[in-house]
């Protein structure tokens, strides 16, 4: 019995002592597991409300897959349509109608025509008479059929003419009113005009001076001066200065003397 107690008088310090300790260990780690728990029931509670930190989506804002699926063919539709439109549009852009077309082509025949109307002269009739265009003696008449003696050539021949003889630098004027049809050299001829009286009607004037006094296309009247005699080519050097005058219908020669005026003064 008193071995007992001295054992627990020897030890008892000692047992207080590793009893207090074991106390204290056991406290320390409940705190520490309490703090931990709380930690993360704190970061858990902040994730949490993170997560659901932004409004409420409106449900009847939401379209089903299937809804977004046909929105998406009309899309994809109406942009083919309208690719489709544009292509068409812009073939009829690119490639005129027949309609338009014609519609074109009269719109420039009638441009041409107000152009034409610019330049209106009276068409010769048959029948009709023309003026002298130099008055003289006629050296050279008209004859198709038997020929008439060519002095500078010495020789007969036909003759689609009437040559009048006039001296170098006698005005020559026109026939009668018409559009000058052309201006040439010849070699026999010498310098030329060829005046349209319409009707398929045209005169034409040989043996000129080389500068003339109207254009191809002007359009001319009756007694306008068109030129001046000039110095006969080496064709017609024997008839001396002279005008070289033709008349034709459907460029067949015809008798000038049968259609200028009869006075010739």
């Amino acid at each position: 019995m008193n071995n007992n107690n001295n054992f627990f008088k020897k030890n008892g310090f000692s047992i207080a002592i590793c009893s207090f300790i074991a106390i204290a260990i056991v406290a320390s780690l409940y705190f520490s597991y309490n703090s931990f728990t709380n930690e993360n029931n704190q970061i858990a509670k902040t994730e949490e409300e993170t997560y659901f930190d932004f409004e409420p989506v409106n449900k009847s804002d939401v379209k089903s897959y299937k809804e977004s699926e046909l929105t998406t063919e009309a899309t994809s539709t109406e942009i083919t349509e309208n690719k489709q439109s544009l292509k068409e549009t812009t073939n009829k852009i690119e490639e005129p109608t027949t309609e338009t077309t014609t519609k074109e082509t009269a719109t420039t025949n009638s441009q041409a025509q107000v152009n034409e109307d610019d330049k209106i002269f009276s068409l010769f009739e048959e029948g009709q008479e023309m003026s002298w265009p130099v008055f003289g003696n006629i050296v050279t008449p008209f004859n198709m059929t038997t020929g008439v003696y060519d002095k500078t050539l010495e020789q007969y021949k036909t003759s689609d003419s009437i040559c009048i003889s006039a001296p170098v630098g006698t005005e020559v004027k026109a026939a009668t009113e018409g559009i000058v049809k052309d201006i040439f050299v010849d070699d026999e001829l010498g310098q030329t005009i060829v005046i349209d009286h319409g009707n398929n009607w045209t005169s034409t004037y040989s043996q000129l001076e080389k500068n003339v006094s109207v254009a191809v296309g002007d359009v001319v009247k009756e007694g306008q001066v068109i030129a001046k005699v000039g110095e006969p080519s080496k064709y017609g050097v024997a008839l001396g200065p002279h005008l070289d005058f033709q008349i034709a219908l459907e460029e067949n020669p015809k008798d000038p003397t049968e259609i200028l005026a009869q006075e010739n003064e």
